[in-house]
């Protein structure tokens, strides 16, 4: 069944016990991305673990999907299974979940599905699967989506401050929610203490630049520069920890769906050329150089790599805690391995 972005996003406070599987997709992959991450954040922060999946998984074991979410119902824990990359392919795996027994729920992102999709009139016609589909936002829409965001950071602002948000991200969801928790940690906004975002603190953060804080140490980790990834790491502050670890599991999902592509065939710069809104233009030679230096299975076992290091940090606190620095290392250390001027 079709329903809309709101509801979708209530999904992270409270996951509807009768929806067996959430479809996020649409032309605007970046939303669909940022929705699919405040759900795992919210619903993480009530106890709830998280296991990835690939869709392309699911091409050649149309079982995996319902075989992934009964396995996990057998530990007893809460858990929440996040599909991405998930098209046509996995049509028969939807269809064998749905006639499974019940398990735990799958949160799937998918890109803009074509007319005739057969996942999506599967999706719109079933009450258990709930479709929400995300469109590219426009100029006109960013003071409320803008304002939307970053209220639950603690952050209000102003008309022309949202508008200059928005146009140095591009409108990309993802850009604009990690300049917003750079922002919130600059103002030490709460949501609770919320602080007032002005002209000036962009200024003064180098908002015209386009770039963020976390911009450059993920290009340099997942693209193997390893001088870059040691000066970076060494310099990071305090707070970033969490912020840098889930940026982090999105560039590496995205690299796990973009390779895909390019193990059916593409070369890395015509999938990421053909990825248009979804990249921030000005990182789309580090996802390049990226993709080359990346096989799929390097890439699952970076996710697990993250999300572990992710509850390692929530557990102990601190991006100075020295084993999430060492796992930066090694995921540059691997992505340099991979390099083909390496190989």
């Amino acid at each position: 069944m079709k329903i809309d972005v709101a509801r979708a996003a209530a999904f992270a406070r409270q996951w509807p016990a009768e929806i067996r599987l959430l479809l996020l997709h649409g032309p605007d992959e970046s939303a669909s991305r940022d929705i699919a991450g405040q759900i795992v954040a919210g619903q993480a922060a009530a106890g709830v673990g998280v296991t990835e999946l690939i869709g392309a998984a699911l091409k050649g074991d149309p079982q995996a999907l319902v075989a992934a979410v009964t396995s996990l119902s057998m530990f007893g824990d809460r858990e929440l299974l996040r599909l991405d990359g998930l098209d046509d392919d996995g049509v028969a795996a939807v269809e064998a979940l749905l006639a499974g027994p019940d398990g735990h729920p799958v949160l799937a992102v998918a890109g803009s599905l074509r007319k005739g999709s057969k996942l999506l009139a599967l999706a719109e016609a079933d009450k258990a699967i709930a479709a929400c589909i995300n469109y590219e936002a426009s100029a006109r829409d960013a003071p409320r989506l803008v304002a939307d965001m970053a209220a639950p950071l603690g952050l209000r602002l102003d008309r022309e401050v949202a508008e200059s948000l928005f146009d140095s991200a591009g409108g990309d969801r993802l850009v604009l929610r990690r300049e917003l928790e750079k922002f919130a940690l600059y103002k030490d906004a709460q949501a609770e203490a919320p602080q007032r975002l002005t002209l000036e603190d962009l200024a003064a953060l180098g908002i015209a630049t386009g770039e963020t804080e976390l911009f450059a140490p993920i290009g340099a980790i997942t693209t193997g520069d390893m001088p870059a990834t040691v000066d970076l790491v060494g310099r990071l502050p305090d707070g970033v920890a969490i912020p840098l670890l889930r940026a982090l599991e999105r560039r590496f999902a995205q690299l796990a769906q973009f390779r895909a592509e390019v193990d059916a065939g593409k070369s890395p710069a015509a999938v990421i050329d053909g990825a248009g809104r979804a990249i921030f233009f000005k990182e789309k030679p580090f996802y390049t150089k990226a993709l080359a230096s990346w096989s799929q299975a390097g890439l699952a076992a970076a996710m697990a790599d993250v999300l572990g290091a992710e509850r390692a940090v929530k557990a102990r606190g601190g991006i100075a805690d020295l084993g999430v620095q060492e796992l930066l290392l090694d995921l540059a250390r691997r992505a340099a391995a991979g390099r083909p001027d390496r190989r």
